[in-house]
């Protein structure tokens, strides 16, 4: 199974969290939604899967819903969009934008 990945063009960064488990795709969740804000990118998309596992298995689709509900992924002024296998985070910039781009290495 192919490993996470992560791309950023400078507006946009894409996190695709396949090959992951559960724990690892959360943390590695939190440090690229913290670098992309750090850096002043308008969104994130995470990748997730569409979680085709049996009810009540834990996962990362799962596990980032429960996050979202709780509040405890983004905050209030971030607008999220919701697709089968993945969600995007309008995010709500305050830093100026850095150039550097994010790479898988900087949060994995």
């Amino acid at each position: 199974m192919p490993g996470p990945r992560l791309d950023d063009d400078g507006s946009t960064v894409t996190l695709d969290l396949h090959g992951l488990t559960v724990d690892e795709a959360i943390d590695v969740t939190y440090d690229t939604l913290r670098l992309a804000q750090d850096r002043g990118r308008a969104s994130l998309k995470i990748i997730h899967g569409s979680s085709t596992s049996g009810p009540g298995r834990r996962t990362i689709k799962s596990a980032l819903y429960e996050r979202l509900e709780r509040g405890m992924l983004v905050g209030g002024h971030v607008h999220v969009m919701k697709k089968r296998s993945s969600i995007t985070l309008s995010l709500d910039i305050t830093a100026p934008t850095d150039p550097t781009r994010i790479q898988l290495l900087d949060v994995w």
